[in-house]
């Protein structure tokens, strides 16, 4: 059958304001934190597990400059931050756009996009402000630091864009709701991945922010809810994958991944709705996990309808869900391309290669 050409899917976008301020906030202290009415009565009765349990979850204010710290202020120190060695790999070589608002890295894998809550450095913006050189905005002010306008996991690599001034990110944010924001992944699969258009629903309280229960995967139902009231308990997750077809990953990869003798596939796919872990969970439960993926691996080919039926199903499910760790080393994912007001950037070749294996 013919396929589009890379260049055709990419043609296909066409990207035609004061948003609200999308400003990243790092961290932010719980409501009411230091004031009197704050209720600290029930706190004062936990015993030492509630208490650190009580820490982890907590998010905080990073102190950035010398500070005067009231009494009875709890305190997060870091003695042996986490550390990143990808961030040696964020050079000028992955600049991909720049121009008086916007910058747009090809992030390498096993950098974070935000800082991690013991590291401020190693992350997208410190290491583009740290390794790429001095960048000034339309004022010809310096940038000391870019803001980031959207996130890429971890352990996947690809385009990033961020922004030299908080306008840049309100207009960022208002182009995504606008669905004005066009992107393409590639994803690297054992199994083909079904071709067409895909509608899932993924449970609403698992992407609100700052939710800590349940398992650390994303769970997803291939059924539509049975009515507009129930719909609005749920998030519509919504992605077209245009090309599945077999490659073989480069043996020679940098990150040691070995492909053996089984079949690859890779997918492009466009993006329709982004939510967390979309394009991971989605293939996952369409019996295509990616590779390297330990989060979404185990519950291969498994939705939310499985637990809903109960019996083994449900049983084998909660199995799989316990399986599930956050993954250690690359996947085979790559935010490829990024359209948004007139501005197209493309990635360069993934870590698993271009699909030909060189060894041939």
């Amino acid at each position: 059958m013919d396929v589009l050409t890379e260049d055709e899917i990419l043609d296909q976008y066409s990207s035609s304001s004061k948003g609200n301020n999308a400003k990243v906030r790092y961290s932010d202290l719980p409501s009411g934190w230091g004031n009197a009415r704050y209720e600290r009565e029930e706190i004062d009765l936990e015993n030492l597990d509630e208490f650190i349990a009580r820490m982890e979850n907590r998010r905080y204010n990073r102190i950035m400059s010398p500070s005067t710290i009231a009494a009875g202020t709890d305190l997060r120190v870091y003695p042996f931050p986490r550390r990143f060695p990808a961030a040696k790999d964020l050079d000028e070589s992955k600049l991909l756009h720049e121009d008086t608002t916007f910058i747009i890295v090809d992030k390498p894998p096993m950098l974070p996009t935000q800082p991690d809550a013991s590291n401020y450095f190693e992350n997208c913006p410190g290491c583009v402000a740290t390794n790429l050189g001095e960048f000034t905005n339309l004022a010809g002010e310096v940038v000391d630091r870019p803001l980031l306008c959207h996130r890429v996991d971890l352990c996947v690599s690809g385009c990033v864009v961020l922004s030299k001034d908080e306008n840049g990110q309100a207009v960022f944010s208002r182009l995504q709701r606008e669905r004005k924001v066009k992107k393409v992944y590639k994803a690297v699969t054992k199994e083909p991945v079904p071709l067409g258009m895909h509608c899932h629903w993924m449970w609403g309280e698992m992407t609100k922010r700052g939710n800590s229960g349940g398992p650390p995967c994303i769970l997803l139902s291939h059924e539509v809810p049975v009515s507009r009231r129930k719909a609005k308990n749920w998030t519509r997750c919504i992605l077209e994958v245009v090309k599945s077809e077999p490659i073989d990953v480069d043996p020679n990869n940098q990150f040691g991944y070995d492909p053996g003798t089984e079949q690859h596939y890779e997918s492009t796919i466009r993006l329709v709705t982004g939510r967390k872990h979309q394009v991971r969970a989605m293939l996952s439960s369409l019996g295509a996990p990616i590779i390297r993926d330990t989060l979404y691996g185990p519950i291969k080919g498994m939705t939310l309808d499985m637990l809903n039926a109960g019996g083994e199903e449900a049983m084998a499910m909660d199995m799989a869900i316990e399986q599930c760790r956050s993954p250690q080393q690359p996947i085979g994912l790559q935010a490829h391309a990024i359209l948004f007001g007139g501005i197209k950037a493309r990635a360069g070749t993934p870590w698993w290669g271009d699909g030909n294996d060189s060894t041939q």
